[in-house]
């Protein structure tokens, strides 16, 4: 394994308080916000898993393609850009409400589709947690998951289908 690719030590990671909330819309919007673990992986397991999986996520309006790609073949994709269109004012206001949403939805069905067949389940938390482990550095936010993918069962719940 490189330098560059070594595993960060779990210790050293910090990740936000994922403690059952008492609010009933946390556990509700579960399907929406939620982080993945697995009791039988170890951590560089995790950290393997969430990313190969992260690498079939849209960033910053560029999707890479294909979407898929068999797990035991090494392919090197090329971002694709894609344009909103030009449906004027009202067209570009109805899109920034609605087009966060799509990708959000997106986003979370290709991850539960490549994390739940290696045995992993989703557990809910809060909106601003799930933005947390979301939004940032791609390399901090998969070691955050791993950890979180890879530590104590939590206290709370899986989210169902």
């Amino acid at each position: 394994m490189a330098a560059q690719d070594a595993l960060p030590d779990p210790a050293t990671i910090s990740v936000p308080d994922i403690a059952p909330s008492a609010d009933p819309k946390v556990q509700k919007e579960g399907y929406k916000f939620f982080f993945f673990h697995n009791p039988a992986v170890s951590f560089a397991e995790a950290y393997a898993d969430i990313a190969e999986c992260r690498s079939f996520l849209v960033r910053d309006g560029v999707t890479t393609l294909p979407t898929f790609r068999p797990w035991v073949e090494s392919v090197k994709r090329k971002p694709q850009g894609y344009s909103a269109g030009s449906y004027g004012l009202v067209g570009a206001a109805m899109a920034s409400i609605i087009v966060p949403k799509l990708e959000r939805g997106q986003r979370n069905n290709k991850l539960r589709r490549c994390m739940q067949p290696r045995g992993y389940a989703r557990y809910a938390i809060a909106e601003t947690d799930w933005d947390r482990l979301n939004d940032g550095d791609e390399a901090t936010l998969v070691a955050m998951q791993a950890k979180l993918a890879s530590g104590p069962k939590p206290a709370t719940t899986e989210v169902g289908e």
